[in-house]
């Protein structure tokens, strides 16, 4: 049972003793305070309980620590936000919940953190960013709300599994919790019923017995072949949901057949099979009581609208829904464990960390969209002490998926933004797996405005660094220029996230291979900030989520220009690649043209690709070195780009398999007067 409705109150009372009388005030469950703009450390929430069955469990979500009174005996304490307090409640019929989520002092802020909150904690894109003022607007509150099981002398708490592959079939580990008053031999059933698919459902029995006390109880259930769970662009995402009953108590958590491995030149092998991740970062919102299965579904849709394969949900546990939704939509998960920056060098704080990581396995284990675990993002001392015993606990709690120690600092990439230029990526950094690049760009000027007010224009800095905007980057590395009202800015600034994006990822795909994937990042801003995101908070694309799009396509033509600005008769081109992802041959048509004061069609060619292949089907070096019978064929358009009249063109490329427009590719071109008259050359 949900309880929909608690009466709240932001105190600071250590015990419900401790309280004020009145104050208190009813509010809907889940709950965050922050989100009613009251900048408190601590949260009281008091509950009226149903009686139910011979035992009742409580299940709260809760940020960030937890304790717990009913009619006035303290029931315990809990420690993490992403999973749940699962609590033995005796007779009674109030509750309270002190819900406390601290701002931590500084010194030991931001360096040495004690709080599993990744993001939610300190981050660059929320609220106050990595100035003193990080810790403003806080995740406290009962985030995933209240539920009050019934349950019988044997209780089922929990359902967790493991899946292997075997011969012929698969074999299914299927976990119970199972919280016993007495020595138990009990029968349970097992049913697997398809979720997003017409399908047969299968069920068995299988007997649970053990002595008192809390403890996992395992089945193993052999099963025959079974629909794959693949990503949307190489198949359907077939999904069932696991349920398990014991003495009326029914719980369910989802179930995909799918393998995920990575081999020894750093691929992705899904079902056997390599898969280049096109992925992104995601932060879908910083208050998590305020996200829905209608939003993540719409996340989503927008992931796989910008052809993306992969989301990276970027150091923290999101909202169940995200997961949900991927699972249904066919979009991979990389899972960071929720630790960001520096935390604690002690070891009681790494025994904390320990807990909670086998406890995020249990909460999302169950997830065939998640493929990967990993310890850390970007960790600065904590890099060799707790990277590596994370992994190990993470490896040993899931022996299913891959587990990385970090994502460190040189796999995120940020030429033209921190440093260099974004031509720099011509040199690949990052590879294999780039998992964060990009550039800040502004969101819509009508948004700025209404969250700015009158810092909007001109500009209040103090204002915007808070909202996470680095004038740094933007004017002395990124060379972004204000122009003179903030539409133009706008412009500007979305313009050149948009040109590093499209540079960046078409580097990446051209070099397949030597890369085997990348994540951009980010995919949403999760708060009104001004940050990497190609969506705005309320989920309005910028220049950059086209850019991505169109970068991301699973069959991609690639052109790299000769020059930007180039003399009258010269080449327009240096090079026309195609990549494709798909896991089947393809017979393209490539036509290349330029538009501009005059139209000319450079070339057409019917291409074949195999499964996956990428190919450079054109480059400038390798047709001056041709025979003189295959350059006379290109005689005829040197005289053409000769007579040409000089001015802005557009050099455009389409890819096209029948009447699919897989890829189209534009880069702009200037040609000019030559400065010398055209004579012979070579």
């Amino acid at each position: 049972m949900r309880v929909e409705k608690a009466w709240f109150l932001a105190d600071g009372a250590e015990a419900p003793e401790g309280l004020p009388e009145g104050g208190f005030r009813e509010v809907a469950l889940p709950h965050q305070w922050s989100l009613e703009g009251i900048e408190a450390e601590v949260g009281w929430y008091r509950l009226a309980l149903p009686e139910a069955g011979p035992r009742r469990f409580l299940l709260s979500f809760g940020d960030y620590y937890q304790e717990a009174w009913l009619d006035g005996a303290y029931l315990g304490r809990h420690e993490g936000y992403f999973f749940p307090w699962v609590l033995e409640l005796p007779k009674g019929k109030e509750l309270f919940l002190r819900v406390s989520a601290p701002k931590e002092p500084l010194g030991v802020w931001p360096r040495f953190k004690r709080q599993i909150k990744g993001v939610f904690g300190q981050h660059d894109c929320r609220p106050g960013g990595t100035t003193a003022r990080g810790q403003e607007r806080g995740t406290g509150g009962l985030w995933g709300g209240v539920e009050v099981w019934a349950r019988e002398e044997v209780a089922l708490l929990g359902l967790a599994h493991r899946l292997f592959p075997r011969a012929g079939g698969w074999r299914l580990w299927v976990r119970l919790l199972v919280d016993a008053q007495r020595p138990f031999r009990e029968r349970a059933r097992l049913f697997l019923v398809p979720a997003n698919f017409p399908g047969e459902a299968l069920e068995r029995e299988a007997v649970l017995e053990g002595e008192a006390g809390r403890a996992w109880r395992e089945v193993v259930w052999d099963l025959p072949e079974m629909p794959l769970w693949e990503v949307w662009e190489r198949g359907f995402p077939h999904l069932f949901r696991l349920e398990a009953d014991l003495l009326g108590a029914r719980l369910g958590v989802p179930l995909g057949f799918r393998t995920v491995e990575v081999d020894r030149e750093g691929w992705l092998l899904l079902n056997g099979k390599r898969l280049f991740l096109r992925g992104t970062n995601a932060i879908p919102t910083q208050w998590l009581a305020a996200y829905s299965e209608a939003m993540a579904q719409k996340d989503v849709a927008l992931l796989k609208e910008a052809n993306l394969n992969a989301v990276r949900v970027h150091a923290h546990v999101t909202h169940p829904a995200f997961y949900a939704a991927c699972d249904r939509e066919g979009v991979l998960v990389w899972q960071d464990f929720p630790l960001q920056w520096g935390y604690a060098p002690d070891e009681a704080f790494a025994q904390e960390a320990l807990r909670q990581a086998r406890a995020m396995v249990e909460v999302l284990g169950a997830h065939p969209s998640v493929y990967l675990w990993c310890a850390q993002n970007e960790p600065t001392h904590n890099r060799h002490a707790l990277g590596p015993l994370l992994a190990a606990a993470l490896r040993a709690a899931d022996p299913t998926r891959p587990v990385k120690e970090a994502s460190d600092f040189r796999e995120h990439p940020y030429p033209g933004w921190y440093w260099g230029h974004y031509r720099d990526f011509l040199a690949l950094p990052g590879a294999p797996l780039p998992s964060e690049f990009g550039a800040q760009a502004l969101p819509r000027a009508e948004l700025l405005r209404r969250v700015l007010g009158e810092a909007a224009w001109p500009p209040r800095w103090e204002v915007w660094a808070y909202h996470n905007f680095q004038p740094h980057e933007t004017f002395r590395v990124a060379g972004v220029e204000m122009g003179e009202s903030l539409e133009e800015f706008v412009e500007r600034s979305q313009d050149y996230q948009a040109r590093l994006l499209e540079f960046a990822v078409h580097a990446y795909r051209r070099a397949k291979g030597k890369v085997v994937g990348y994540f951009q990042f980010m995919f949403v801003e999760p708060w009104e900030g001004i940050t990497w995101a190609v969506l705005d908070v309320e989920r309005v694309p910028k220049k950059g989520f086209f850019a991505l799009k169109e970068a991301s396509s699973p069959v991609l033509l690639s052109l790299v220009p000769y020059r930007e600005r180039v003399e009258v008769g010269g080449p327009p081109l240096q090079e026309a690649w195609l990549v494709s992802d798909l896991d089947r041959p393809l017979s393209l048509r490539v036509h290349l043209r330029l538009e501009g004061p005059a139209t000319l069609l450079l070339h057409e060619e019917e291409i074949a690709l195999d499964a996956g292949e990428v190919r450079r089907f054109f480059s400038l070096g390798e047709l001056w070195e041709s025979p003189l019978e295959v350059q006379a064929r290109f005689l005829p358009l040197r005289e053409a780009l000769a007579r040409i009249p000089p001015g802005a063109y557009r050099l455009v490329g389409e890819a096209w398999e029948g009447e699919r427009l897989w890829s189209r590719h534009v880069l702009s071109v200037e040609y000019l007067e030559p400065i010398l008259p055209l004579e012979v050359a070579w």
